[in-house]
């Protein structure tokens, strides 16, 4: 069987979310199915040393470049792709990012991330919601088959465009392979000490991936931050890390100023992939209210970083931390706060910490190979048993 992948976000320089987790994923798949190729279509250069460097050398694996100059009207995706796949006679097409085009030539997969836009008010402009609500109709139209990467992505899914419970597999994520595999090591004194300078910690410190969108609910934590005893907030700082663009982290500093704890937060923008092992495994707390979550993997990666969470009690994250985390109300400054308040203390973590370590061990990426597998298989009409996982979602 061949298969074909819009792979621009795994081929990226700087892979981030979606190609990382594709990149830790297809290393398997790969290797799980050494009689089928795979043809990943890009966009961009493969830069030397990127992550994907390794997975291109695979001797099933091929890589595809399509230019499309300027790419107006989103024509890459919209034409150059769906012409390349059948040009390439690709048996199955998997579009990984919440869309599908309005032509496809080939059998497709669509994995739905999720549905924030649609749900969360304000997520993204009027037309950039319109657009993206346009991708996930056409996704739910034309694709043989659709991946959701939590029962609540699934279930969103049925309420807002009545997809059939079986035209929907969940494959949730797993831990970041790099950031589980780095975390001893940055935790030595001298790597961690480094880290600190670098970033201006100071001490301990809570960990937020804030993000530009709107869910991951930075205003919010912030505020809540505030509300902690002046006590507690003197033995701690908050990080809140990728705030994206830069407009967005200057809106954040001026509300810590206003809120008055603008000396134990640190705003942080991109932070290299390589220096997120040390800033979350030196942590003493993951704090991620977030208002809605397609899955929430910096959940595993606190867990496997035997760090504690606190998290929101709504959409996937109750799923992916079960009962290995704390939750809040994300809509309640006071219930966040009271969050915080229980996430900083010693006993918690000693609660918490073995929880996450038996947690975690449901979430692996041979499990995540395995079902893409099951999946595609499934899609393109190959007759092989689903695994218990597949078959039950």
């Amino acid at each position: 069987m061949r298969i074909g992948l819009d792979a621009r976000t795994l081929t990226a320089p700087r892979p981030r979310g979606t190609g990382r987790n594709l990149l830790d994923a297809y290393r398997l798949v790969t290797a799980l199915r050494p009689d089928w190729d795979f043809v990943l279509f890009h966009q961009r250069p493969l830069a030397e040393g990127a992550p994907a460097a390794d997975l291109a050398a695979q001797p099933n694996v091929t890589l595809r470049r399509i230019d499309v100059p300027g790419d107006r009207l989103d024509a890459w995706f919209q034409l150059a792709l769906p012409l390349a796949a059948r040009r390439a006679r690709v048996d199955l097409l998997h579009l990984p990012a919440n869309a599908a085009p309005a032509w496809l030539p080939v059998p497709a997969v669509v994995t739905i991330h999720d549905l924030a836009p649609l749900t969360v008010p304000g997520e993204l402009p009027p037309r950039a919601t319109a657009r993206f609500r346009r991708g996930a109709q056409r996704a739910v139209r034309r694709a043989t088959h659709l991946i959701a990467v939590s029962a609540a992505t699934r279930t969103a899914l049925q309420e807002l465009f009545g997809v059939p419970a079986d035209r929907v597999s969940v494959v949730p994520w797993a831990p970041d392979a790099h950031i589980a595999a780095a975390a001893a090591a940055a935790r030595q004194p001298p790597r961690l000490a480094e880290l600190c300078r670098r970033y201006g910690l100071d001490g301990r410190w809570l960990l937020a991936f804030s993000g530009w969108a709107p869910r991951k609910n930075a205003r919010g934590l912030l505020t809540a931050f505030a509300r902690l005893p002046a006590a507690a907030r003197a033995t701690v700082q908050l990080v809140l890390v990728g705030a994206e663009p830069a407009e967005r982290r200057t809106e954040l500093r001026s509300l810590a100023r206003d809120l008055g704890v603008a000396p134990a937060c640190r705003v942080l923008g991109y932070v290299p992939h390589a220096d997120l092992p040390g800033l979350l495994a030196g942590a003493c707390g993951l704090a991620m209210p977030s208002l809605c979550e397609g899955f929430g993997l910096p959940l595993l990666d606190a867990m496997a970083c035997d760090v504690p969470v606190l998290t929101s009690n709504r959409s996937s994250m109750p799923e992916v931390a079960g009962d290995a985390a704390l939750y809040c109300d994300p809509t309640d400054p006071a219930s966040i706060a009271a969050g915080l308040a229980e996430l900083l203390q010693p006993a918690t973590a000693a609660r918490l910490v073995p929880r996450g370590r038996v947690r975690v061990r449901d979430f692996t990426w041979e499990r995540t190979a395995a079902a893409l597998c099951a999946v595609y298989e499934r899609a393109a009409g190959v007759r092989r048993p689903i695994p218990t996982e597949v078959a039950a979602s």
